[in-house]
Protein backbone atom coordinates (compact mmCIF):
# COMPACT_ATOMS: atom_id res chain seq x y z
CA UNK A 1 0.00 0.00 0.00
CA UNK A 2 0.85 3.67 -1.09
CA UNK A 3 2.01 5.87 1.81
CA UNK A 4 2.40 9.78 1.43
CA UNK A 5 6.24 9.28 0.54
CA UNK A 6 5.68 7.01 -2.28
CA UNK A 7 2.56 9.18 -3.73
CA UNK A 8 4.60 12.25 -3.32
CA UNK A 9 7.57 10.83 -4.86
CA UNK A 10 5.31 9.09 -7.83
CA UNK A 11 3.87 13.07 -7.90
CA UNK A 12 6.91 14.20 -8.71
CA UNK A 13 8.34 11.62 -10.98
CA UNK A 14 5.50 11.97 -13.41
CA UNK A 15 5.86 15.86 -13.09
CA UNK A 16 9.40 15.56 -14.25
CA UNK A 17 8.74 13.10 -16.84
CA UNK A 18 6.62 15.78 -18.44
CA UNK A 19 8.67 18.90 -17.86
CA UNK A 20 11.73 16.57 -19.57
CA UNK A 21 9.04 15.87 -22.59
CA UNK A 22 8.16 19.40 -22.98
CA UNK A 23 11.30 21.09 -22.67
CA UNK A 24 12.78 18.45 -25.17
CA UNK A 25 9.80 18.97 -28.10
CA UNK A 26 9.92 22.83 -28.18
CA UNK A 27 14.36 22.64 -28.57
CA UNK A 28 14.78 21.88 -32.07
CA UNK A 29 17.79 19.16 -33.42
CA UNK A 30 20.39 20.00 -34.91
CA UNK A 31 20.41 19.87 -39.21
CA UNK A 32 24.18 20.09 -40.19
CA UNK A 33 27.24 20.27 -38.21
CA UNK A 34 29.41 22.98 -39.99
CA UNK A 35 32.89 22.23 -38.92
CA UNK A 36 36.82 22.83 -40.56
CA UNK A 37 36.09 26.24 -41.57
CA UNK A 38 38.67 28.70 -43.10
CA UNK A 39 38.95 31.94 -43.53
CA UNK A 40 36.03 33.86 -42.87
CA UNK A 41 33.16 31.54 -42.34
CA UNK A 42 29.96 33.65 -40.87
CA UNK A 43 26.38 32.23 -39.09
CA UNK A 44 23.50 34.33 -38.96
CA UNK A 45 21.00 33.03 -36.83
CA UNK A 46 18.34 35.48 -38.33
CA UNK A 47 19.68 36.68 -41.61
CA UNK A 48 20.21 39.96 -40.20
CA UNK A 49 23.50 39.77 -37.79
CA UNK A 50 26.68 38.01 -38.66
CA UNK A 51 28.87 36.35 -35.93
CA UNK A 52 32.51 34.50 -37.61
CA UNK A 53 32.84 31.09 -37.30
CA UNK A 54 36.38 29.53 -36.16
CA UNK A 55 34.83 26.63 -34.69
CA UNK A 56 32.33 24.18 -34.97
CA UNK A 57 28.86 24.39 -34.99
CA UNK A 58 25.80 22.87 -35.00
CA UNK A 59 22.75 24.75 -37.53
CA UNK A 60 19.60 24.77 -37.12
CA UNK A 61 16.77 25.60 -39.19
CA UNK A 62 16.50 28.76 -40.55
CA UNK A 63 19.94 29.43 -39.79
CA UNK A 64 22.35 31.25 -42.36
CA UNK A 65 25.57 30.75 -43.48
CA UNK A 66 28.39 32.72 -45.67
CA UNK A 67 31.51 32.21 -46.81
CA UNK A 68 33.88 35.18 -47.79
CA UNK A 69 36.70 35.35 -50.51
CA UNK A 70 39.33 32.03 -50.29
CA UNK A 71 36.96 31.22 -47.80
CA UNK A 72 35.20 27.23 -46.93
CA UNK A 73 33.43 25.17 -44.75
CA UNK A 74 32.65 21.56 -44.47
CA UNK A 75 28.85 20.53 -43.71
CA UNK A 76 28.04 17.26 -42.11
CA UNK A 77 24.35 16.16 -42.36
CA UNK A 78 23.02 14.86 -39.24
CA UNK A 79 20.87 12.60 -40.35
CA UNK A 80 22.19 10.50 -43.43
CA UNK A 81 26.13 11.42 -42.38
CA UNK A 82 26.55 12.93 -46.00
CA UNK A 83 29.40 15.64 -46.41
CA UNK A 84 29.22 18.73 -48.30
CA UNK A 85 31.53 21.72 -48.62
CA UNK A 86 30.82 25.05 -48.88
CA UNK A 87 33.29 26.95 -51.44
CA UNK A 88 33.85 30.62 -51.26
CA UNK A 89 31.83 33.33 -51.71
CA UNK A 90 28.66 30.91 -51.18
CA UNK A 91 25.52 31.59 -49.00
CA UNK A 92 23.36 28.93 -48.00
CA UNK A 93 20.38 28.75 -45.90
CA UNK A 94 19.61 25.55 -44.00
CA UNK A 95 16.26 24.59 -43.64
CA UNK A 96 13.79 21.28 -42.21
CA UNK A 97 14.25 19.44 -45.78
CA UNK A 98 18.23 20.11 -46.40
CA UNK A 99 20.38 23.07 -47.64
CA UNK A 100 18.98 25.39 -50.05
CA UNK A 101 21.95 27.40 -51.92
CA UNK A 102 21.34 31.25 -52.57
CA UNK A 103 24.61 31.58 -54.33
CA UNK A 104 28.20 30.31 -55.28
CA UNK A 105 29.14 26.57 -54.84
CA UNK A 106 28.07 23.75 -52.71
CA UNK A 107 29.72 20.20 -53.77
CA UNK A 108 29.25 16.46 -52.18
CA UNK A 109 32.37 15.95 -50.23
CA UNK A 110 31.97 11.79 -48.58
CA UNK A 111 29.96 10.11 -46.31
CA UNK A 112 30.60 9.20 -42.59
CA UNK A 113 26.98 7.35 -42.30
CA UNK A 114 28.14 4.00 -40.67
CA UNK A 115 30.63 5.72 -39.10
CA UNK A 116 29.18 8.65 -36.28
CA UNK A 117 25.47 7.20 -36.91
CA UNK A 118 22.14 9.70 -36.70
CA UNK A 119 23.93 12.53 -34.66
CA UNK A 120 20.06 14.65 -34.34
CA UNK A 121 18.91 11.75 -32.60
CA UNK A 122 21.86 11.35 -30.52
CA UNK A 123 21.86 15.16 -29.99
CA UNK A 124 18.10 14.85 -28.47
CA UNK A 125 19.20 11.55 -26.47
CA UNK A 126 22.34 13.85 -25.13
CA UNK A 127 19.40 16.72 -23.95
CA UNK A 128 17.66 14.78 -21.85
CA UNK A 129 20.38 14.20 -19.59
CA UNK A 130 21.05 18.22 -19.23
CA UNK A 131 17.98 18.80 -17.81
CA UNK A 132 18.15 19.54 -13.45
CA UNK A 133 15.53 16.85 -12.17
CA UNK A 134 14.22 17.57 -8.47
CA UNK A 135 15.33 15.19 -5.83
CA UNK A 136 13.75 13.26 -3.51
CA UNK A 137 15.08 13.12 0.56
CA UNK A 138 15.81 9.54 0.96
CA UNK A 139 17.70 7.50 3.42
CA UNK A 140 21.47 7.64 2.06
CA UNK A 141 22.83 4.33 1.07
CA UNK A 142 26.43 3.95 0.41
CA UNK A 143 27.17 2.71 -3.29
CA UNK A 144 29.12 3.01 -6.08
CA UNK A 145 28.12 3.11 -9.59
CA UNK A 146 29.92 2.10 -12.79
CA UNK A 147 29.33 1.99 -16.51
CA UNK A 148 26.67 -0.73 -17.28
CA UNK A 149 28.25 -1.36 -20.82
CA UNK A 150 31.73 -0.65 -21.27
CA UNK A 151 33.75 -1.33 -24.34
CA UNK A 152 38.00 -1.31 -23.79
CA UNK A 153 41.14 -2.56 -25.94
CA UNK A 154 44.99 -2.34 -25.60
CA UNK A 155 44.93 0.76 -27.10
CA UNK A 156 42.11 2.08 -24.88
CA UNK A 157 42.08 0.06 -21.84
CA UNK A 158 41.06 2.55 -19.12
CA UNK A 159 38.09 2.51 -16.90
CA UNK A 160 37.00 4.87 -14.82
CA UNK A 161 34.37 5.38 -11.50
CA UNK A 162 33.86 8.22 -9.04
CA UNK A 163 36.36 8.67 -6.26
CA UNK A 164 34.46 7.91 -3.30
CA UNK A 165 37.09 9.48 -0.93
CA UNK A 166 40.77 9.27 0.08
CA UNK A 167 39.82 6.62 2.77
CA UNK A 168 38.50 4.13 0.19
CA UNK A 169 40.55 1.61 -1.62
CA UNK A 170 39.00 -0.56 -4.28
CA UNK A 171 39.45 -4.39 -6.16
CA UNK A 172 37.92 -4.98 -9.37
CA UNK A 173 37.17 -8.44 -10.68
CA UNK A 174 37.10 -9.27 -14.40
CA UNK A 175 35.72 -12.16 -14.35
CA UNK A 176 37.98 -14.44 -12.28
CA UNK A 177 40.48 -11.75 -12.60
CA UNK A 178 40.89 -9.84 -9.61
CA UNK A 179 43.59 -5.76 -9.77
CA UNK A 180 43.44 -3.77 -6.46
CA UNK A 181 43.37 -0.23 -6.87
CA UNK A 182 44.94 2.28 -4.16
CA UNK A 183 43.66 5.27 -3.14
CA UNK A 184 44.08 8.56 -4.83
CA UNK A 185 43.46 11.80 -2.88
CA UNK A 186 43.79 13.77 -5.26
CA UNK A 187 41.17 13.21 -8.29
CA UNK A 188 37.55 13.50 -8.46
CA UNK A 189 37.42 9.87 -10.40
CA UNK A 190 39.85 6.36 -10.03
CA UNK A 191 40.79 5.78 -13.35
CA UNK A 192 42.73 2.09 -14.13
CA UNK A 193 44.65 0.47 -17.30
CA UNK A 194 43.61 -3.00 -17.68
CA UNK A 195 46.36 -4.97 -18.53
CA UNK A 196 45.36 -7.49 -22.10
CA UNK A 197 42.61 -10.04 -21.34
CA UNK A 198 41.15 -12.01 -23.73
CA UNK A 199 38.98 -10.43 -26.73
CA UNK A 200 35.43 -10.44 -26.14
CA UNK A 201 32.91 -10.64 -23.47
CA UNK A 202 33.63 -10.30 -19.90
CA UNK A 203 31.66 -9.38 -16.44
CA UNK A 204 32.56 -7.03 -14.36
CA UNK A 205 32.56 -5.15 -11.16
CA UNK A 206 34.23 -2.78 -8.78
CA UNK A 207 34.22 -4.20 -5.12
CA UNK A 208 34.92 -0.89 -2.00
CA UNK A 209 37.24 -1.29 1.08
CA UNK A 210 38.02 0.81 3.39
CA UNK A 211 40.73 0.16 6.25
CA UNK A 212 41.30 -3.36 4.47
CA UNK A 213 37.32 -4.12 5.18
CA UNK A 214 35.12 -4.72 1.95
CA UNK A 215 31.92 -2.61 2.86
CA UNK A 216 30.44 -2.67 -0.69
CA UNK A 217 30.05 -5.14 -3.65
CA UNK A 218 27.34 -4.30 -6.27
CA UNK A 219 24.19 -6.28 -6.58
CA UNK A 220 24.94 -6.98 -10.12
CA UNK A 221 27.95 -7.26 -12.66
CA UNK A 222 28.20 -5.23 -15.54
CA UNK A 223 28.96 -5.43 -19.17
CA UNK A 224 32.77 -5.44 -20.49
CA UNK A 225 33.62 -6.10 -24.16
CA UNK A 226 37.42 -6.07 -24.69
CA UNK A 227 38.47 -5.95 -28.46
CA UNK A 228 40.62 -8.17 -30.45
CA UNK A 229 43.65 -6.97 -32.66
CA UNK A 230 41.93 -7.13 -35.62
CA UNK A 231 38.95 -5.55 -34.16
CA UNK A 232 41.08 -2.74 -32.95
CA UNK A 233 42.89 -2.18 -36.18
CA UNK A 234 39.45 -1.54 -37.81
CA UNK A 235 38.41 0.22 -35.53
CA UNK A 236 41.60 2.40 -36.00
CA UNK A 237 41.54 2.48 -39.33
CA UNK A 238 37.51 4.11 -39.65
CA UNK A 239 39.48 6.70 -36.49
CA UNK A 240 41.82 7.94 -38.98
CA UNK A 241 38.70 8.43 -41.64
CA UNK A 242 37.43 10.74 -38.88
CA UNK A 243 40.84 12.55 -38.35
CA UNK A 244 41.15 13.15 -41.90
CA UNK A 245 37.87 14.70 -41.71
CA UNK A 246 38.60 16.67 -38.92
CA UNK A 247 41.99 16.77 -37.80
CA UNK A 248 42.39 18.89 -35.20
CA UNK A 249 38.78 19.91 -33.40
CA UNK A 250 38.29 16.40 -31.93
CA UNK A 251 34.48 16.90 -31.40
CA UNK A 252 33.92 14.35 -34.09
CA UNK A 253 36.00 11.77 -33.25
CA UNK A 254 34.52 11.73 -29.49
CA UNK A 255 31.48 10.92 -31.14
CA UNK A 256 32.91 8.30 -33.18
CA UNK A 257 34.38 6.37 -30.24
CA UNK A 258 31.27 6.94 -28.05
CA UNK A 259 29.42 5.11 -31.48
CA UNK A 260 31.44 2.65 -30.60
CA UNK A 261 31.85 1.70 -26.91
CA UNK A 262 34.61 3.25 -25.60
CA UNK A 263 33.10 5.86 -23.53
CA UNK A 264 36.25 6.48 -21.40
CA UNK A 265 37.99 7.59 -24.76
CA UNK A 266 35.20 9.09 -26.01
CA UNK A 267 35.08 11.26 -22.99
CA UNK A 268 38.90 12.77 -22.98
CA UNK A 269 37.74 13.64 -26.41
CA UNK A 270 35.37 15.54 -25.54
CA UNK A 271 37.05 17.28 -22.54
CA UNK A 272 39.48 18.24 -25.43
CA UNK A 273 37.38 19.90 -27.36
CA UNK A 274 35.55 22.20 -23.74
CA UNK A 275 39.15 22.90 -23.30
CA UNK A 276 39.55 24.26 -26.35
CA UNK A 277 36.28 25.41 -26.78
CA UNK A 278 34.80 26.77 -23.83
CA UNK A 279 31.79 28.93 -25.42
CA UNK A 280 30.18 25.84 -27.25
CA UNK A 281 28.04 24.98 -24.56
CA UNK A 282 25.10 23.64 -27.22
CA UNK A 283 27.77 21.00 -27.59
CA UNK A 284 27.79 20.33 -24.10
CA UNK A 285 25.15 17.73 -23.57
CA UNK A 286 27.02 14.79 -25.40
CA UNK A 287 29.91 14.79 -22.88
CA UNK A 288 26.68 15.16 -19.80
CA UNK A 289 25.50 11.95 -21.30
CA UNK A 290 29.13 10.42 -21.47
CA UNK A 291 29.13 11.19 -17.89
CA UNK A 292 26.00 9.74 -17.12
CA UNK A 293 26.88 6.46 -19.02
CA UNK A 294 30.11 6.40 -16.87
CA UNK A 295 28.17 7.06 -13.86
CA UNK A 296 30.45 9.78 -12.88
CA UNK A 297 27.60 11.73 -11.34
CA UNK A 298 29.94 14.33 -9.69
CA UNK A 299 31.06 15.48 -13.11
CA UNK A 300 27.69 14.89 -14.82
CA UNK A 301 26.10 17.43 -12.06
CA UNK A 302 29.15 20.00 -12.76
CA UNK A 303 28.28 19.68 -16.08
CA UNK A 304 24.65 20.09 -16.27
CA UNK A 305 25.31 23.48 -14.12
CA UNK A 306 27.75 24.81 -16.23
CA UNK A 307 25.61 23.81 -19.56
CA UNK A 308 22.30 25.43 -17.90
CA UNK A 309 24.29 28.68 -16.38
CA UNK A 310 25.12 29.52 -19.97
CA UNK A 311 21.89 29.01 -21.81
Amino acid sequence: MFNRFHLLLVAILIFDLAFISISVAEIQAPHYLLFKPKGSVQLSRDGQNWVSISRNKFLFNKDQVQTGKNSSCMLLDQKNGTIQSLSERSNILISKHGIEKKYGLLNPSGSVKNLLGNMSKKYFKALRYSVVRRSVSKSPSFELKTAKKITISSKYPDLVWQNLGPEYSYRLFIDSKQFDIAPDNNKPTIRFQVPAIKSGKHKYFVKVFKDGTPIYEPPKKKKLFFLSEQEQAELLSQKKAIEEIDPENGFLLGNFLEEKGLIVAAMDCYRHFFEKNPDENQMRPFLIKVYNDLRLKHLKKAEINRYNAIQ
